[in-house]
């Protein structure tokens, strides 16, 4: 028994000095421990308000960027709509450029289509009046006689004598 009673005994007194350590680690550590807890709480506790807050934030943003890309395909509507029209202003300014062209050529060959006729015109009334001459003057050659020269002679000295 005394064996068991040393054994008791020793259990007890080891208890004993492990309460007193716990004790002593208590007094000491306590506030340090206590700190070393209330601070790692406190940082958990910022950082959970910080990951709320930047959660908070990237909603708004999403919800900015929901707007922005809402907007972006009424924008891009409107763009695709005014450059469209933009597009058939011009073709209508080219279209109208291009028959403004078209009528100033289709007046000048009228213009010059009139010249030439009126050229051509004056050319073959020159050449009648010349092929008329040839033709008179042969008529006139081969049907006159001495004496009609003769006449014609006579008669226009008479009339130059006249004048003086």
């Amino acid at each position: 028994m005394t064996g068991g009673s040393e054994s008791w005994l020793s259990i007890g007194f080891k208890f004993f000095n492990f309460a007193i350590l716990v004790g002593i680690l208590v007094k000491f550590i306590r506030k340090p421990l206590k700190n070393y807890l209330e601070s790692r709480q406190k940082e958990i506790k910022e950082r959970l308000e910080e990951g709320e807050r930047k959660l908070k934030e990237a909603m708004e943003l999403k919800a900015e960027y929901e707007q922005k890309l809402a907007n972006l395909e009424r924008e891009l509507e409107l763009f695709k709509k005014a450059t469209m029209e933009e597009a058939e202003r011009e073709r209508d300014k080219i279209i109208a450029e291009a028959k403004e062209f078209a009528s100033k050529i289709k007046e000048q060959a009228r213009f010059t289509y009139e010249q030439e006729v009126r050229e051509v015109r004056v050319k073959l009334k020159e050449e009648m009046a010349k092929l008329i001459t040839e033709r008179a003057e042969k008529l006139i050659t081969e049907s006159m006689t001495r004496e009609d020269h003769r006449r014609m002679v006579e008669d226009f000295i008479d009339k130059v004598r006249s004048l003086n």
